[in-house]
């Protein structure tokens, strides 16, 4: 069956562990940013240690070992918390719970912002928010953690309901594109592989000629950095292909740093080769208009050329269209709900799965809208606001499930964003106070996209169809992740917050915070002028990749690809894109002249370079977040 009490137990049991790893590394020290990439590489060191330990178990203890669906059901549960557990999700929320009562008093403003704000979901006590912030505390002292848990748990029974409307998504589209269209899911490629065939990759003389290659140049980095004497081989942020062009227009291309990280060479060589090639051809495009826009004297508009917001447009386009080729399941899917007959012969789970999924999108998104409500928001808004989110939510587990990016992200556009400037903050503050202050609350999970929870659900039923799970049985387990990992999150990063103090740690302590809190108080206090020119930027991105779309399902040998235009916009490609070009080439190259034979005896390699990276990598980020030290860092930078 897979989902077994000793598999959800181990990990529960690891789920502690890793919260405080995440809020370590990710919040106190910014010694890495494990969740800021598909694949996340805390997950696939715990599973790495897991697996070692499970064959030495199935070696002198037979029939104690765990089953590859077991080791599976670990890997997701974990890769679930974590995704709650990120730098994009409840790592945002927890530093602006205190943050206005704390610091308005002290800095004379956002007034303006607390009187619009519901009291029960902040926190304000005094003693409460003096020990977050000075630190030196034990969190478990009554007067310290007794005040935060009606806004915790407000906020825990949000982020629950979210996770539910998208399951119920996935159990819409699952069907569709894992049966029907049978999409690659190149993400769980490797811990698949791990888990199913760890003896005949680890007898590889390639795997680990190439996981020594890339261990060696970290550990060798990694020593470096606390011994400068000695040699190092620089990887990460070799050259900064700016620094060459010092006078405008070319000076506004931004930052163009070259890096080869060896997990990235090894992620995406799963990548089709169109995608590799999209990401780096627009990539270099976004960098084009930046300096066409310099040339042309466009650089002082604010945001032109507007690169976050075609690119949000290609999001919505890759959704739209995956809603436009699931029609016929979703037609199907709701029949089934309504207990009608399908146009196909339907099995006893699958209507069952449609009555779930409908239970799961209405039930979660009544709260959610409900929540808001109590909130004061006002009601159209805040469905508006849930539908662009979803829809992005949609875009992001399907460009996963059909080409695997190594990296998706979406900065400082999200669905709030796109309203207020929709909108106008003015007309907004004068309509409902209430809005702008909730629209800034929410950013917390659409301040970017990169650990977004719902392709990790997606892909958990891509392995339960794989091996022949239970479906509804890998479903608890994945809601017992949601509600634990929920907890683990909020709980990590309290205990870690009350050691050290957010106004005392080197990293993000109370600057998540503070960037939410300023953009809601810019808006109120300063609001800049309303300006249609972003909305268009969304429509032209729109339609620029219904075009893409439209001529790859015409043209067989068209070369650029629509996921490509949506995700080369971003923070993340800046660091990967160097990595996709040598990989573009690489695979080009072996599937031109060796084809599929000489690909497949090519895989070991990658996921060695891969594993190599993670392992060694994720060794001195531990070693720099337990002991409180700086360490080299094999990733972003």
């Amino acid at each position: 069956m897979g989902v077994t009490f000793r598999s959800v137990a181990i990990a529960l049991a690891l789920m502690p562990f890793n919260a405080l790893w995440l809020a370590s590394t990710q919040v106190i020290w910014i010694s890495g940013q494990p969740t800021t990439l598909s694949l996340f590489y805390n997950v696939v060191f715990l599973l790495f240690w897991i697996i070692l330990l499970n064959l030495a178990v199935k070696r002198w203890i037979p029939g104690w070992e765990l089953s590859p669906p077991e080791l599976l059901v670990i890997y997701t549960m974990l890769s679930i918390a974590s995704a709650l557990a990120s730098i994009d999700f409840i790592d945002v929320l927890v530093p602006m719970l205190p943050f206005l009562d704390h610091f308005g008093p002290l800095e004379g403003r956002y007034g303006a912002i607390r009187g619009s704000m519901p009291e029960w979901l902040l926190v304000q006590d005094r003693d409460a928010l003096r020990s977050y912030y000075i630190g030196q505390e034990s969190f478990y002292t009554p007067a310290n953690f007794v005040p935060w848990l009606l806004p915790l748990a407000w906020w825990s029974a949000f982020i629950i309901a979210l996770c539910a409307v998208m399951w119920g998504l996935n159990l819409v589209f699952r069907k569709q594109w894992t049966e029907n269209e049978k999409l690659s899911y190149p993400v769980i490629q490797v811990p698949m592989l791990l888990a199913t065939e760890p003896e005949t990759l680890f007898k590889n003389k390639v795997f680990w000629t190439a996981f020594a290659l890339a261990a060696g140049i970290d550990l060798l980095n990694g020593l470096q950095f606390l011994f400068p004497l000695l040699p190092r081989l620089p990887l990460v942020h070799i050259v900064n292909l700016q620094a060459f062009f010092p006078e405008r227009p070319w000076l506004d291309m931004g930052a163009t740093w070259v890096s080869f990280y060896p997990f990235a060479i090894g992620m995406c060589f799963f990548m089709p080769t169109d995608l590799a090639f999209s990401c780096w051809f627009f990539y270099i495009f976004w960098k084009a208009q930046r300096v066409l826009a310099s040339h042309i004297g466009m650089h002082g508009m604010p945001g032109f050329p507007f690169i976050e917001e075609q690119t949000a447009g290609g999001y919505y386009a890759i959704a739209l269209l995956a809603l436009w080729l699931s029609r016929r399941q979703i037609k199907r899917m709701a029949l089934l709900a309504l207990g009608k007959p399908a146009e196909e012969h339907e099995t006893p789970w699958e209507r069952r799965e449609a009555r779930l999924a409908a239970l799961l999108i209405c039930g979660g998104f009544t709260f959610l809208l409900y929540f808001c409500w109590r909130a004061q928001m006002t009601m159209s808004i805040a469905l508006a606001f849930f539908v662009l989110y979803f829809l992005l939510s949609v875009a992001i587990t399907r460009m996963r499930a059909e080409l695997g990016p190594p990296s998706h992200d979406l900065p400082a556009i999200g669905p709030g964003f796109q309203i207020v400037n929709l909108l106008g903050p003015t007309a907004m503050a004068k309509s409902n106070p209430a809005d702008l202050p909730m629209m800034g609350m929410l950013n917390f999970f659409n301040r970017a996209y990169r650990s977004h929870p719902m392709p990790h659900g997606l892909e958990a039923l891509r392995i339960a169809e794989r091996l022949h799970m239970d479906y509804l049985r890998y479903l608890l387990a994945m809601a017992t992740a949601v509600a634990a990992g929920t907890v683990f999150a909020f709980w990590g990063l309290l205990v870690m917050m009350e050691k050290y103090g957010a106004t005392q740690v080197s990293g993000l302590g109370e600057w998540f915070g503070r960037e939410q809190w300023d953009n809601v108080n810019l808006w109120l206090t300063n609001p800049p002028p309303h300006m249609a020119q972003p909305t268009m930027a969304i429509g032209i991105g729109l339609l620029c990749s219904f075009g893409l779309a439209a001529l790859r399902m015409n043209l067989a040998w068209w070369p650029f690809h629509p996921v490509g235009y949506a995700v080369s916009g971003s923070w993340s490609m800046d660091q990967l894109w160097a990595s996709i070009l040598a990989v573009w080439i690489i695979k080009s190259l072996v599937l031109k002249y060796g084809g599929a034979k000489a690909y497949r005896p090519a895989i070991p390699f990658f996921v060695g370079l891969l594993m190599g990276d993670f392992i060694a990598g994720a060794f001195w980020n531990l070693y720099g977040t337990f002991l409180g030290v700086e360490t080299y860092h094999f990733w972003p930078y």
